[in-house]
């Protein structure tokens, strides 16, 4: 077109060429697409089958998943071998050699230690030579286990009768026997607990027993023949 020519009237075909420029519009670029430009999560934000975020989130549970498996495995195997292994036999109630004690307590007892003879069947849980209270006096004392949950106990010291009378708690004096030549003075409580004392000279007895008459009877018996 010359110079200072007037631009010639197109009429609509510049109106729709105004119209196409102004309605042009920059592409729109998704910001949930991954690098190579496969789409992560839809309009919702929920992950696409597929995509790089959903294996991203599958790998990290399946390591907690595969760590649980694993103790879980772990333990069950454990529990087999505890199952299979020979398990110790345990005895229950303590067993001492109240005889073999005796025997090495009697050099530091200063009277002559009483050790009797037990029942078929029953252990001795027990025996020991100590002081008695802050006292320089001791006591021998053993402890007797039997059939039919049968008690007796038998503590000797060279003290007084008071000291005798202390070892009956609150039993109430019953009677007095005459067991092989020793008489004994027999408490009894609520519970049919029993105690036997007897003594001679300045060495005293006490028998505490739950059990059958017959039962304390030869323990008494044995504890008379030896202290004589």
């Amino acid at each position: 077109m010359a110079l200072g020519a007037i631009p010639e009237d197109n009429g609509d075909v510049n109106a729709q060429s105004d119209t196409n420029t102004v309605g042009t519009q920059a592409p729109v670029t998704r910001t949930d697409a991954s690098p190579e430009g496969v789409p992560m999560a839809d309009e919702s934000g929920v992950m696409l089958p597929g995509s790089r975020e959903e294996m991203r989130f599958l790998r990290k549970n399946s390591n907690w998943v595969n760590m649980i498996i694993a103790i879980l495995a772990c333990l069950a195997v454990v529990a087999v071998v505890l199952l299979i292994a020979p398990q110790p036999e345990v005895d229950s109630q303590r067993v001492v050699d109240y005889q073999s004690i005796a025997e090495q307590s009697q050099d530091s007892a200063d009277f002559d230690l009483i050790v009797p003879e037990i029942p078929s069947g029953w252990t001795s849980n027990e025996a020991n030579l100590d002081r008695v209270g802050e006292s320089d006096r001791t006591s021998w004392y053993m402890s007797f286990v039997g059939t039919e949950q049968q008690w007796v106990s038998i503590e000797q010291a060279k003290a007084t009768e008071n000291w005798a009378e202390n070892q009956v708690d609150d039993a109430i004096a019953a009677e007095t026997v005459t067991v092989g030549g020793s008489d004994f003075q027999i408490y009894r409580t609520e519970d049919a607990k029993e105690y036997w004392v007897t003594g001679k000279g300045d060495t005293f007895v006490v028998i505490t027993a739950i059990a059958s008459p017959d039962t304390i009877n030869a323990f008494a018996q044995q504890v008379a023949e030896q202290l004589k």
